[in-house]
């Protein structure tokens, strides 16, 4: 099994086991707003340290410097990292940190097991901030309990993910950067809802989203199914709730219109895959040939890109209106 197709059965692993069964990244948990850094301030404010923010988790942190030294261990956050111009920073990433092309190069480590990062050798490289994301709690208390400022952050929305930003400008003493990209974002963001708020319900696309050849799918509570809403398009999975398997019979009595794939990056011709299934020839996607596949990173990483992802959603869902 290649790298990547390990990084997806990981990934879909985690979907299932830890969101769906232990649902323990709740709502109340994710993306709260630094109140040190309230949005939408008219000056920007240069960060003071010593610091004291608290993460996702709740846990407040004191950070007594300006942090120097970063290891990233959520490839989100490096995304965002990287847009507030700290690239030379990040002194620990994960082999799974591939955008910007070339981030990995300034890094001194990169470390195989992002989950379980070699503990020993993260000590030596003598972190001011370690930044997570879908790492457990135990990992997490472990650094804590070293001495290692920890900021953990997973945000699973757009929201959040804004939210994340600022945070992380905040923390670094970037506020001036984060802004910058918050303000790109949110004016995406908002000329994609321009184009595609006048849509009747009754003419909205029917989408099927398929993040792998099982049938595995984005339910409601879900990044991908917030995008695709915000795309104005409607999910036919929303009936479920976070990640799940439908089956064939599901897909094909609910009809979608467009079909949209997230794994190419480890399975070739996935298109060809969807459609030469028997029983999928009626569907209306297949037969009109709107099937389509997204760059997975760019659709999941709760980073800077995420508006591009959803404006390619919006793209595939209404060409004509782009």
């Amino acid at each position: 099994m290649n790298r990547k197709k390990q990084a997806f059965t990981l990934l879909i692993t985690l979907w299932v086991t830890l969101v769906l069964l232990s649902g323990c990244n709740s709502p109340s948990q994710q993306g709260a707003a630094p109140p040190e850094a309230p949005s939408g301030q008219d000056t920007i404010q240069t960060t003071s340290y010593p610091l004291t923010y608290t993460d996702d988790t709740g846990v407040a942190t004191t950070l007594e410097k300006e942090p120097q030294r970063i290891i990233c261990l959520a490839p989100p956050s490096t995304e965002i990292l990287s847009a507030l111009g700290l690239d030379r920073k990040l002194i620990g990433l994960t082999v799974y940190d591939n955008y910007p092309v070339g981030i990995q190069e300034n890094a001194e480590y990169i470390f195989e097991d992002s989950l379980n990062p070699n503990l020993e050798q993260l000590i030596q490289l003598k972190p001011d901030l370690v930044v997570t994301g879908m790492h457990k709690d135990s990992f997490i208390n472990s650094l804590r309990s070293l001495g290692i400022p920890v900021a953990h952050l997973n945000p699973q929305s757009l929201e959040s993910t804004y939210q994340t930003i600022e945070k992380l400008g905040y923390i670094t003493n970037t506020q001036e950067q984060a802004q910058a990209v918050l303000q790109g974002m949110k004016a995406k963001e908002q000329a994609i809802a321009d184009k595609v708020e006048a849509i009747k319900e009754a003419e909205r696309v029917r989408v099927w989203i398929e993040v792998d050849p099982g049938l595995f799918t984005a339910g409601a509570g879900t990044f991908l199914n917030e995008l695709i809403t915000k795309a104005g398009g409607i999910n036919i999975a929303s009936d479920v709730q976070d990640w799940a398997q439908y089956s064939e019979e599901q897909v094909i009595e609910k009809n979608p219109q467009v079909i949209l794939s997230t794994y190419s990056y480890y399975m070739d011709n996935v298109k060809a895959t969807i459609v030469a299934r028997p029983a999928w020839q009626a569907i209306d996607a297949v037969s009109n040939d709107r099937i389509y596949d997204l760059d997975s990173d760019m659709v999941t990483r709760s980073g800077p890109r995420i508006v591009d992802g959803l404006e390619t959603i919006a793209k595939a869902l209404y060409p004509e209106r782009f």
